[in-house]
This record gives structure tokens, sequence and C-alpha cells, in this order.
């Protein structure tokens, strides 16, 4: 963006002023449907699992927990952990810096896909939002997803989809 470009000093100015949509209810259960899968099975499960005798109790938590002493299982956890931690803070590094569209809709995270070194997010942008918007606050979103720097790359023939790589080291 510069001051030389009206156009472009007010979609900024647009965007600094229009307050950021909220989500309908169908939108923030999907945003939060790992937290409530959780909660359900936690639910269903808990009265289940006390209904068991005490060594057929004890075989299923060892069941659950030994995965997770073998490294591969632990880091899939670990990145599916990281991934849905992810996406909360996807979300709120947009309202923060005000990646928006006009209407004051922020990019919808279809897949997130941790890995070593960097995180990937793929995002359908909303209309009136490109990926070079995207592209100047880049840098403020990967701050607050713990990361160095980050770039937005196009997939190919779709306008409205773009990867948000977040480098971490």
């Amino acid at each position: 963006m510069s001051i030389d470009d009206p156009e472009d000093l007010l979609g900024a100015l647009d965007r600094a002023i229009r307050p950021v949509r909220r989500p309908n209810p169908l939108v923030l259960a999907y945003r939060w449907r790992y937290e409530i899968a959780l909660l359900v099975a936690v639910f269903f499960a808990v009265p289940w699992f006390a209904a068991l005798s005490p060594p057929v109790a004890i075989g299923l938590a060892a069941l659950v927990v030994l995965p997770l002493g073998v490294p591969p299982a632990r880091r899939f956890a670990w990145r599916r952990l990281r991934a849905i931690v992810l996406q909360h803070r996807l979300r709120t590094a947009f309202v923060r810096a005000r990646v928006t569209s006009n209407a004051g809709r922020i990019p919808v995270i279809l897949w997130t896909s941790p890995r070593s070194h960097a995180d990937r997010a793929l995002l359908f942008l909303p209309a009136g939002l490109t990926g070079r918007l995207l592209a100047t606050e880049a840098d403020r979103v990967a701050v607050a997803c713990d990361g160095t720097h980050a770039e937005v790359v196009a997939v190919r023939d779709h306008r409205v989809l773009v990867w948000l790589v977040i480098v971490r080291a």
C-alpha cells in the first residue's frame, strides 16, 4: 500500500474503521469442532469407562497411553495439537492485523499442516481480499503464530486459494 495510490489508501481506511463481522453459529461450531468433539467424547466415555471392571479399565488406559511412548505417534499427536492451536492463532491474528474483506470477513482456514521448521495453512480468501493484501500483513500474522516471517504462495489456477507458510526457525 502506498500513500500515492488513493484506492489503496481508501481500502486501508475502510478496513481500519469497519468492524470485523462476527461468525454465525454454524461457523463458530466449525471453528471449535475439535474441542466440541472432545467434550462430547468425554461426556459419553466417562460413565462407560467408570462402569468397567478395574482390570479392563487399566488395560484400555494402557492402550491409549502406550502409543505416546512411540516417537512417530507422539510427533503425530503433537503436530495435530499444534495444528488446532495454529488455527485459533491465525484467526486472532487476522482480526488484529485487519486482514479482512470489505464486508469484514476473515479468510477461511481449510487445512493446517505443521512441519518441523514451518507451518502451512491453506486459506480460502473471501471476496474483496487478495493474496497481495495478505502478503503485506504476513509478518504480523507470523509473529502471532510464533514465527519469524511468513510467505503467501498462490495455488495454481485458483485466485481465492493461497498457502500461508509461517517459518519458525
